[in-house]
């Protein structure tokens, strides 16, 4: 999808969810544990402030394997496909393959893999869906973003003049990939970009008003944006994650006490972050920071491996993944209460 395109679609879907505003409603706080039905994985990634929570699910390992179709450029049964997560528990599957016939405006998307990353509050999800399209491999395979609103997708590429169009050394060169991370309520979306591999090329975008903007350092990764346009994301190269701060142009580098790595990957209006930290024996801990630069950790219940948060609502709703001897969870963090 071009960008005129991408734009009316976003327009269309902020346009219709503005016209049907919910309020939130107080509940109290609970953890809640999130699993697709029959999915081995389950990873809760964005919520908003009605509850609403997306993420993927993986129904047999390995997730980034092949589909059951004899071609798994064409696979009809990807083994990750995307979930949309009702307040009342009820699930919505979303699957980015769409083959609409040879008239349609994008005909097919062969997706081998269908990762929702969040949701606007007015209920626009955005993410990506994995395609061995243009020479990509299971390898280095190629990411393409997409946005669905009640039922439709859209899908985009960032424009081909943000990439380096370098080469691998010693090889051809990878198609270009875009993964968008957030969005907010102004229908803005970050994520990031990858031209020749899924490392040292990467660098975080911003997508404002049609207008695609790149992160001049390598290997960033936006991956959190609140409706006043400050960003949180990760540097590959550093062991801080980072805000930036839209207002005043300034650049925030933090970590959580202790932590040998920290990972940001959502924030609030508030100012709320929340995330990942690593100690010295590589195990992920979930954490919130705080409007006031405050960190806690999230707690975790016996048995629980390994942790992570990947989205944080206005209203405090926190959702991520934590893994046990039983496999990869969802949940979310409801807000309130005691």
């Amino acid at each position: 999808m071009n960008d005129l395109r991408l734009q009316a679609a976003l327009a269309i879907a902020f346009a219709l969810a503005a016209g049907n505003p919910r309020a939130s409603a107080a509940r109290p706080e609970k953890l809640v544990t999130i699993d697709v039905p029959k999915a081995v994985v389950t990873v809760a990634s964005g919520i908003n402030n009605d509850g609403v929570v997306v993420g993927w699910y993986c129904l047999q390992t390995p997730c980034n394997g092949a589909g059951t179709a004899a071609n798994p450029a064409t696979a009809t049964n990807p083994r990750t496909r995307g979930f949309v997560r009702n307040p009342d528990g009820s699930f919505v599957l979303l699957n980015a393959n769409d083959c609409g016939g040879a008239d349609a405006p994008d005909p097919c998307h062969p997706a081998i893999s269908t990762q929702p990353r969040y949701i606007s509050p007015q209920g626009v999800v955005i993410g990506a869906y994995i395609t061995l399209e243009d020479g990509a491999t299971f390898g280095n395979p190629r990411f393409r973003g997409f946005a669905w609103y009640q039922g439709q997708f859209s899908y985009f590429d960032a424009p081909d003049d943000l990439y380096d169009h370098t080469s691998s050394p010693g090889g051809p060169r990878i198609p270009h990939s875009i993964i968008p991370r957030g969005i907010n309520a102004e229908g803005d979306i970050v994520g990031c970009i990858h031209d020749v591999d899924q490392m040292d090329s990467m660098h975080g975008f911003r997508l404002h008003q049609g207008n695609f903007t790149r992160d001049p350092d390598g290997m960033t990764m936006h991956n959190g944006i609140n409706a006043s346009g400050d960003v949180v994301g990760l540097d590959n190269a550093s062991p801080t994650a980072y805000r930036l701060d839209r207002l005043d142009n300034v650049v925030e580098r933090f970590a959580y006490p202790g932590a040998a790595s920290t990972a940001a990957w959502g924030i609030n209006e508030r100012g709320d972050i929340v995330g990942q930290y690593f100690r010295s024996d590589a195990v992920s801990h979930a954490f919130v920071r705080d409007k006031n630069g405050d960190y806690r950790a999230l707690a975790e219940a016996a048995g629980v491996l390994s942790s992570a948060a990947f989205g944080i609502a206005d209203n405090g709703g926190i959702v991520g993944q934590y893994r046990d001897a039983s496999g990869t969870h969802g949940f979310v963090l409801v807000p309130g209460g005691e």
